[in-house]
Order: C-alpha cells, then structure tokens, then sequence
C-alpha cells in the first residue's frame, strides 16, 4: 500500500498524470479544485473533497480496490476524516490545515491541535488511525505559540501510538529535517519540511520505503514536494 501527500498548489486537473505516476493507492492532495476530483473520477479513481472554495480545498483520491467513505464534515479546515476500505481498513485524517482568521494561536497547526482534541473517538472507533496531509507546521516553528504548538500534536498523536512515518524512518528529529517538504516563493533556500504522515507504530516495521519528491523534479508542478510511504499490505495490523 502507498500512501501520499502532495499539495499541487492548484491545477490538478492538468497535473494528475503527475500524481498517478507516483503509483499510490491513497493520496492526499491539499489545494485542489473541486472539478479535479471530479476528473480523477472520471479516471476511474474514487475521491472526496472539502472546501469553500471550488478552486481551491483538500481531496483525497483512492484507486481500486480501496474504498472512501467521508465522514461528517470537519469543523477545524481542513481536517477531515475518511473511513478506507480495502485489504487494510483504516480511518484516515486528511489534512490541510489552514489560517481561520486572525488569532495566530488558531491557524494552522491550531487547526489541527483542535481537531484532535475534540474528537475523542477518532482514536478508539476500532479502525487504526492514520494523519496525512499539509499540516503548515514544524517544531521550528513553534516558537510564540502557547498550547496549539507542532511539538504538542506530535507527542498527543505519540501518546497514542501514532508516529510520524518520516522521522521514524529516517531516524531524524522534528525540526531538523534534511529533506524539505516546501519551498517558500519556489525559493530553494526557503525551506521547510510541513508535510506528513503519522502511521500506527505498530505499522513502522512493514514500512518499505518512504520518499520525498526533489525540488529540481517537483518545482514547476509545485511549492510542495510529495511525500509517500510504501507499507506492507499482509501482515498489517492496527
């Protein structure tokens, strides 16, 4: 199973050969147009969208045999969960955490700290949880931030069983990641890393391989390299 998050800073419907190229079973896709998932649909691929604006929300976009079931709407922008169907069922938090308004405390990682702790039965349903998405964070980031902080959504996930596949894989710190995940203004200076996906710890060992997308190969497409993980479909367990 591939798992994948890429943020296609808008026009997807004319990039979604990119995305298939990558080969995954269940990709997040931050900053897509509603019209998009429709097109993917019309590829033959199931999907789901959230957004206020048609041009521009988050979409998750399955190819057979997994299944998608949305959830109720998200309350938090966007962080919204989906039910997959498939050799491995699991609940899926998809993720593009946005600015709300003018408290900085609530924007972005807020966003996502507030969805987590509001939704209580996101983590005892029976269905092992994973998070994935743009989550406009980092632990270098944090500073200025009191409670809704990147370092406290990893360790309320960490408490839980769930780890970032990244750093669990490559043995980094969160904050001192060696391969960004975005390019600020397509800079390649201005670096982050701000992509993620958090999997059950109990899934690390069938991990097989993680990437992420080069800036000389990802820039015209985006700001945003995709991010993917490769897990053992057989033994899987929650």
């Amino acid at each position: 199973m591939r798992l994948l998050v890429w943020n296609c800073r808008m026009g997807l419907g004319k990039k979604r050969e990119l995305l298939y190229q990558l080969g995954p079973d269940v990709a997040v896709v931050p900053e897509c147009s509603r019209d998009s998932m429709q097109a993917c649909r019309a590829d033959g691929f199931q999907t789901c969208w959230w957004g206020n604006n048609k041009n521009k929300g988050l979409g998750v976009v399955a190819r057979k045999p997994w299944t998608l079931a949305p959830g109720s709407s998200p309350r938090q922008k966007w962080i919204a969960p989906v039910c997959v169907g498939g050799p491995q069922d699991f609940l899926l938090i998809a993720v593009w955490a946005s600015a709300v308004g003018t408290v900085r405390e609530m924007n972005y990682v807020g966003q996502t700290y507030e969805a987590l702790i509001r939704h209580p039965k996101w983590f005892s349903g029976g269905l092992p949880l994973v998070m994935a998405g743009d989550l406009n964070s980092n632990s270098s980031l944090d500073p200025g931030r009191k409670i809704r902080q990147h370092r406290t959504v990893v360790e309320l996930l960490d408490k839980r069983g769930i780890v970032s596949a990244y750093h669990s894989y490559f043995g980094e710190e969160q904050g001192a990641e060696t391969r960004p995940t975005y390019y600020f203004w397509h800079r390649e200076e201005r670096r982050f890393h701000l992509d993620y996906i958090f999997l059950p710890r109990s899934w690390m060992e069938r991990v097989t391989d993680l990437g992420v997308g080069s800036f000389e190969r990802w820039r015209a497409a985006s700001d945003h390299m995709p991010v993917w993980v490769d897990v053992a479909e057989a033994e899987l367990t929650g």
